[in-house]
């Protein structure tokens, strides 16, 4: 991890070093043409922005990861019930702190241009990825060979009336490594996938049940949409910190709601404020990765609920087992590891917890021996 931040660092230098030796260069042999190339300035300080915002997000999440790395090393959650005050509690404070960040925005700017600075970051986060959640079940079923399998859905029908929910699709994946996952949308429904691996590393059909139980608990839980709303919200912060950092650094003027222009305020003081919002946008991030482990949790504590919690726990030992022996690089590499079963988080200064949308197995262990002999609401 230490070798990939520094990597990503030295390329940034890199980049911004040829880019600033091209700017001078067409300066210097073609002055006319650079004046005349307004919009060759306004991509090379808006890149140089986009810079800063990186080495600040770099920054962050190193200190992150030391700090925050190790407040949350030891911590499992004691039972369901402090599970269910922890997401509550969590997605509390995202959504506070995004109103608090816009309210601070608006503010300073006016309901009115922030309201258009909030619709131009919708364009770039909020359209492409809704787009790719619509999508997303026929993309994974064409790109991932899933196909239906009558066993398997038998299987899932009984786990569903279990639960009290409509059975989602039941699909079986070539894929040669042991995993499952909830995939949904709107217009295409609800799956659950199974790789034909994972078939093959299960001890028996309890832990079998176990793994689907807990997908189930995604759909009954309705992780898919919740995280596609709450991931959003770190990306509209961010475009919001990088137009006033911005406008602060390189003096565009402004006027709020289109009718005064706001000259008392310092454009050092608004660069300030942007590169703040940068940062906020990475530790809301974190908070978002936060919920998502905590998810994890409650969909382990669902297939518990619907199997028993020595099967749920051994379907999670089965599949640690596999990758501590054979290795973790197909995860590593595979764009779907957000909705894996399994998913890594192995701490470097507590930053790949961090970053993870999974707790450790042996978190997710130790939570489930605390619902041992109890009912479990999930």
């Amino acid at each position: 991890m230490r070798g990939k931040v520094l990597l990503a660092l030295s390329l940034i230098s890199i980049s911004l070093i040829v880019l600033l030796l091209v700017s001078l260069a067409v300066s210097y042999l073609f002055p006319e043409t650079a004046r005349g190339l307004g919009i060759f300035r306004f991509l090379w300080l808006w890149w140089l922005v986009d810079v800063v915002g990186y080495v600040l997000a770099v920054v962050t999440l190193i200190l992150s990861g030391v700090f925050l790395g190790r407040l949350i090393e030891r911590r499992v959650p004691a039972d369901i019930d402090v599970l269910r005050a922890s997401m509550v509690s969590t997605a509390t404070a995202v959504v506070g702190g995004v109103v608090l960040v816009f309210g601070l925005v608006a503010y300073l700017l006016g309901v009115e241009l922030t309201l258009s600075i909030v619709t131009i970051a919708i364009l770039f986060a909020a359209i492409p990825s809704l787009v790719s959640w619509l999508l997303s079940p026929y993309l994974i079923n064409a790109f991932y060979r899933c196909r239906r399998d009558p066993e398997l859905q038998r299987l899932t029908n009984e786990l569903a009336t279990r639960a009290g929910m409509k059975p989602p699709v039941a699909m079986v994946t070539p894929m040669p490594i042991p995993n499952a996952f909830a995939y949904s949308s709107p217009i295409a429904g609800r799956y659950v996938a199974v790789t034909e691996s994972l078939l093959r590393t299960v001890k028996n059909v309890d832990e079998l049940k176990a793994v689907i139980g807990h997908e189930l608990g995604h759909h009954k839980h309705r992780d898919n949409s919740l995280m596609l709303i709450f991931g959003l919200f770190p990306t509209l912060i961010y475009y919001t910190g990088r137009f006033l950092l911005y406008v602060g650094l390189f003096g565009t003027r402004y006027t709020d709601g289109g009718s005064r222009r706001r000259e008392g305020s310092s454009g050092l003081l608004v660069a300030a404020i942007g590169g703040v919002l940068m940062v906020l946008s990475v530790l809301v991030q974190l908070a978002v990765l936060a919920l998502s482990r905590l998810r994890e949790f409650y969909a382990d504590a669902h297939g518990a609920k619907v199997t028993s919690p020595f099967a749920m726990i051994g379907a999670l030992k089965s599949l640690d087992s596999f990758y501590r022996r054979y290795g973790r690089s197909h995860i590593e590499s595979s764009k779907l590891r957000t909705l894996f079963i399994y998913a890594l988080a192995e701490p470097f200064v507590g930053l790949e917890e961090l970053l993870s949308t999974h707790p450790p197995i042996w978190k997710r262990i130790a939570f489930l021996e605390s619902l041992l002999g109890r009912e479990i609401k999930a």
